[in-house]
């Protein structure tokens, strides 16, 4: 896999960019290769020892978070538990800053939205995430950039950080108001996407920086991967 690059790496973590459309962790219904796959083949991690419990670590093969498939960019892996655990409770305790740019159908006037309302899974498609009532916390911060045009459909660009770390967060909050990300096969509409499909062949969703703290030396670092080239070049 020697498309997935890497950003940035000492001697217990790294971040990669992760392309569009390479699944992170394996699972029995894929059987392309992964994250995980160029983890193990590329990168000198800490082994378990054999007598152990297989632990989350292991299982994981170090990537500390989750980007879905088709969503590109910084991803955080760890090279041996302590740090695992260490990135893990700062995500726990939201003290990672995330930044996602994408792209999103529709005008949207707000320069600034905060849309603080609950995700869990949606009770009429089980494989989908919704806005639902009683679900967990969920809060998306939501930047205007610009607006754009393809042919004679309208487009907002944005600069979007999750405060949460909810399965499919940016992607449900987007629709919920009305403005999914472009190319999304699962929450634009069946229309949208077969419409848009010539603009925006992939999901417009990039993981453009992460802030945290580093265990090596304590210091709080950015790390950051370039916008991929379909996004266009005003990011």
């Amino acid at each position: 896999m020697n498309n997935i690059k890497v950003l940035y790496e000492n001697e217990n973590l790294l971040v990669i960019d992760k392309p569009s459309g390479v699944v992170v962790n394996r699972a029995i219904t894929h059987s392309l290769a992964t994250v995980q796959d160029f983890i193990e083949e590329n990168i000198d991690s800490e082994a378990q020892p054999a007598d152990d419990e297989v632990s989350d670590y292991q299982s994981r093969s170090g990537v500390v978070h989750r980007l879905d498939k088709d969503t590109s960019g910084a991803l955080l892996v760890a090279k041996n538990v302590k740090t695992f655990e260490a990135l893990q409770k700062q995500f726990k305790d939201r003290t990672i800053k995330k930044e996602y740019v994408a792209i999103a159908i529709g005008k949207i006037t707000d320069e600034k939205i905060e849309i603080n309302a609950p995700i869990d899974r949606n009770p009429k498609e089980r494989f989908k995430f919704a806005v639902v009532a009683g679900g967990k916390e969920s809060i998306t911060i939501i930047e205007k950039l610009f607006e754009l045009t393809q042919g004679e459909n309208v487009f907002t660009a944005l600069k979007v950080m999750p405060l949460s770390g909810r399965t499919h967060q940016i992607r449900v909050h987007l629709a919920a108001i009305g403005h999914p990300v472009a190319g999304d096969p699962i929450y634009s509409t069946k229309a949208q996407y077969e419409k848009l499909a010539q603009y925006y062949p992939r999901m417009m969703l990039h993981s453009r920086c992460l802030e945290f703290e580093d265990q090596s030396d304590g210091a709080r670092k950015t790390v950051c991967a370039p916008v991929p080239d379909e996004f266009g070049p005003n990011f």
